[in-house]
């Protein structure tokens, strides 16, 4: 039966003290930078859409209907106005 070992094996302590100081470093580095939220990574294109489905209530589907047959929005433009307000408004609020 082995001895269990406090270090990673073929580890010797200077090597765990340089890695050890290596990450403070890197930690200390990512604390004084801005944070870069998901939707501000580079990657991400404002003209690419994603779908996301939504389940309504048999009663909401009918009333967001009815507004979209009364209105000049149709359902999706409604809904997508109403809840990237809301989204952004969230947003706003979490980073205070």
């Amino acid at each position: 039966m082995s001895e269990l070992k406090s270090r990673l094996p073929n580890s010797t302590p200077e090597v765990e003290l340089e890695a050890f100081l290596t990450g403070i470093a890197v930690q200390a580095i990512e604390e004084t930078q801005p944070a870069i939220y998901p939707w501000q990574q580079p990657h991400i294109r404002a003209d690419v859409t994603k779908v996301y489905n939504l389940r309504l209530s048999e009663a909401y589907l009918l009333k967001l209907k009815y507004i979209a047959e009364h209105t000049p929005d149709s359902m999706q433009k409604f809904c997508l106005g109403v809840l990237e307000k809301a989204i952004d408004d969230k947003i706003n609020e979490i980073l205070k």
